[in-house]
């Protein structure tokens, strides 16, 4: 983690809270309505999460739990925690309702193999890596839910770097929240806006400086088309994976994958 911003504005009751690195991107929260202690143990608690959480599913950072299954699990059976393995078992599931689409493998999920009786992992192929780049944020989303709930809080956004975001309430000069969604190709240009009430947002799409990150696990190919996808839906998992998914999927199965959702929207922009 790296930088920490805070401040607290008395007169509105407003928390504002950033991370400048957590999870591979930004982190801006707003937290309303509570008085200033509060507040402060409320960031202080969802800081925490973060940090826990990004030790756990960062596959990059060698002291991360994903990053030992990844460099254990093609030589043996790999034990997880079990957080982990619920994740994991969680992932599953997604992959079958998204027909395949969504595959923390990269490469091939059938040669992936989960002992449930002893909760390991073991890859039974060079090459495969479980990468939970399209799930991590969206499950952080809601671990950071359950912290507001639990203390009451009942106005807060909590956006990371625009792609992953929770809206409870609405803003304090409205009934919503609005999210604008920016053409990353043309930075100062809007393609679209979504409202956001007690409701979740994820953007998924390519960068000029992040180009096919997507990957197809049908084709083997990343997906490099100039577009993104919005989804709103009340669970930010949800919301992460159908974004994630519709980048790749065709129009048939983009009409399948989203019948298995609740979706709230979904919007496609072609840049």
């Amino acid at each position: 983690m790296i930088g920490n911003y805070l401040n607290y504005y008395e007169s509105s009751n407003l928390l504002h809270g950033s991370l400048m690195q957590i999870m591979g991107t930004r982190l801006d929260a707003l937290i309303l309505g509570a008085e200033p202690t509060l507040a402060n143990k409320v960031w202080e608690e969802v800081k925490d999460e973060l940090v826990r959480l990004n030790k756990m599913l960062n596959k990059f950072d060698k002291e991360s739990e994903l990053y030992r299954v990844n460099n254990k699990a093609i030589h043996s059976p790999c034990s997880v925690s079990e957080e982990l393995w619920k994740i994991l078992a969680d992932c599953e599931q997604y992959y079958e309702r998204t027909y395949g689409y969504f595959d923390i493998s990269l490469k091939d999920y059938s040669k992936v193999e989960f002992d449930n009786e002893c909760h390991t992992v073991y890859f039974t192929d060079t090459g495969i890596q479980l990468d939970l780049g399209g799930y991590a944020k969206g499950y952080a989303l809601e671990s950071i839910r359950k912290i507001l709930v639990k203390h009451s809080i009942t106005q807060a956004l909590i956006n990371f770097g625009n792609s992953s975001v929770l809206a409870l309430g609405s803003h304090p000069h409205g009934d919503s929240w609005s999210i604008g969604i920016n053409d990353p190709y043309n930075p100062d240009k809007i393609v679209g806006n979504i409202s956001l009430r007690d409701n979740t947002l994820s953007t998924s799409g390519n960068m000029p400086s992040h180009t096919g990150h997507i990957f197809n696990p049908f084709t083997g190919q990343y997906n490099a088309d100039r577009r993104i996808v919005s989804v709103s839906a009340p669970n930010a998992i949800d919301a992460e994976i159908v974004s994630t998914t519709l980048m790749i999927a065709d129009k048939i199965k983009e009409k399948e994958i989203v019948s298995q959702f609740t979706i709230d929207q979904y919007c496609i922009f072609s840049l």
